[in-house]
């Protein structure tokens, strides 16, 4: 069964690729003999994304998703609406990582390279700084957000410098990787906001952690206690032309935290996290952690430099408003071939599709040998896999696949009218190629237009769009003058807001069934069925 065959990790698809990026690892970190923080000179600077699911059939992709995807923190996340609640920007999705007291590091690692921290590579590299290091501005950072913290404001609490001292002591000891075992039970002691920060300055390179703002009561939701852990981690303690400027990004619940990361080539969206929260009818500014008083002074002009600020326009609560918000531009996958894990994992999958393919055809085919009610063999060309064309509703047939019946006559036609479009793209890779379609792949199929009558004669395929359209910045815009949000590929080229408005104006003509063809469903933009 395929289930029993996808690893449940990213390095297990290649474990020489692994112990690579294991050996590699310590040999990059520089610990400086004048009690300047360890740091890495190279290594921090990775960044992994996934690649898209959306292609393999809805039972495949299930199984792909148990494998890697901590789907009980992204939909935690995405239902407290600090997750994926921007639809201009890329959705993020949460990788699993063990649950054993090191999982601030395990999610770290991931993020960048694509194993969790079982060498505890990053977490001898913290223990170390905190030991071994000049630690007084950490120290000192740590008492300031301490004493503006609820628990000080509100219960009056008064430490002397004995309580403080103590205090301290004990925050490196829980960074220690020689704990039998932590007071949780877990093999390690979990880590705090200060660890983070620490962390950060290590790699030298922000941290950005999306949180629920509550700890809540697992039986009832009711909020029970405030978590401080979520905001912006800077790594202060560097000139900001010393860092590397795009944020490592996790989530947080339940105690656990997780990488979120990008998906490979999922869309027109803006490969970015917003800096705010949309809560209670208005948008608040994530929290700055470990700011002196005069750094808290000038907190934008910190972001800008530490950070890659753009703004972004978002649609306001209420109807034809819009809001500019700040958001941070994320990266893109780097890793090199000889350490990237995702591509390893990308072709073993594509591996374990077929043979899971052949063995359901196979299964279909005992099935009608057994039952003589079963449908005709026409019928049965028809494949549980959809077709290739982004958005079309239909499944693909064994007589035209990878495309459905109604696709392949479609581009038939259209390679007779413009035999050009089938041949390899310019160095640019756009012309010819469909909204969304995954770049250095040399044709893809147009994509499916729901408004176009699939009984009747089908029109020429539409200009490519310009490359400028592809821009980071500017995204694919709603074709609307003057409108700035991001077109829907299912809205032919508009935005939700004016598809609706237009939707009011004209009635939509009903699509023809395709002879055959089962409608399911289409995707969203940038294939949000990956997960």
């Amino acid at each position: 069964m395929a289930e029993q065959v996808l690893p449940q990790a990213l390095y297990l698809s290649n474990m020489r690729k692994a112990v690579k990026i294991r050996e590699r690892t310590p040999e990059d970190i520089f610990k400086p003999t004048n009690g300047i923080i360890h740091h890495f000179k190279t290594m921090h600077r990775y960044t992994l994304e996934m690649f898209r699911t959306c292609q393999f059939c809805p039972q495949f992709r299930e199984i792909i998703h148990k494998a890697l995807i901590d789907r009980n923190i992204q939909a935690t996340l995405e239902s407290q609406k600090k997750l994926n609640w921007c639809r201009e920007v890329r959705k993020l999705v949460a990788l699993k990582t063990n649950g054993d007291g090191n999982c601030l590091m395990h999610a770290t690692s991931q993020y960048m390279w694509g194993v969790q921290d079982t060498d505890l590579v990053l977490r001898k590299a913290l223990f170390s700084t905190l030991k071994e290091t000049d630690t007084r501005n950490f120290k000192f950072r740590w008492q300031l957000e301490s004493l503006k913290s609820q628990e000080f404001v509100e219960t009056g609490l008064c430490y002397d410098t004995r309580n403080w001292n103590d205090e301290w002591d004990n925050l490196i000891k829980m960074a220690s990787t020689d704990t039998p075992m932590a007071r949780s039970g877990l093999q390690y002691n979990s880590l705090e906001e200060i660890h983070i920060f620490v962390l950060c300055n290590i790699l030298r390179r922000p941290i950005i952690v999306i949180s629920d703002k509550m700890l809540r009561s697992l039986e009832s939701g009711s909020n029970f206690a405030p978590l401080k852990v979520g905001g912006i981690y800077l790594p202060l303690h560097w000139p900001a032309q010393e860092c590397y400027r795009y944020p490592i990004v996790l989530g947080y619940d339940s105690h656990h935290f997780v990488p979120l990361v990008t998906l490979k080539d999922s869309g027109p969206e803006i490969r970015a996290v917003p800096l705010v929260n949309r809560d209670r009818g208005r948008f608040e500014d994530l929290k700055v952690h470990f700011l002196t008083d005069p750094e808290n002074e000038m907190k934008e002009k910190l972001l800008k430099e530490y950070l890659m600020v753009i703004e972004i326009p978002v649609q306001g609560w209420d109807h034809g408003t819009t809001h500019l918000i700040n958001a941070a531009k994320l990266d893109e996958a780097n890793l090199p071939k000889e350490i990237n894990l995702v591509d390893d994992y990308f072709e073993l999958v594509q591996h374990e599709y077929k043979k899971w393919q052949e063995n359901s055809e196979q299964g279909r085919r005992e099935g009608h040998a057994q039952n003589p009610m079963e449908p005709s063999v026409p019928q049965l060309s028809l494949m549980d896999v959809k077709c290739e064309t982004p958005n079309c509703p239909f499944f693909m047939s064994v007589n035209t696949q990878p495309l459905c019946h109604e696709c392949s006559e479609r581009r038939q036609k259209n390679q007779n009218k413009l035999p050009k479009l089938n041949s390899k793209p310019g160095p640019e890779g756009l012309p010819g190629m469909a909204l969304g379609a995954s770049r250095g792949e040399a044709y893809e199929p147009l994509a499916w237009n729901p408004e176009e009558s699939t009984g009747g004669p089908h029109s020429a395929p539409p200009t490519a769009p310009s490359p400028f359209l592809f821009s980071e910045t500017t995204a694919m815009k709603c074709r609307s003058p003057g409108c700035p949000f991001t077109l829907n590929v299912q809205h032919n080229g508009f935005c939700e807001r004016c598809h609706n408005a237009r939707q009011l104006r004209q009635p939509r003509p009903r699509p023809h069934k395709a002879l055959g063809s089962r409608e399911v469903p289409s995707l969203p933009p940038g294939c949000h069925q990956d997960i």
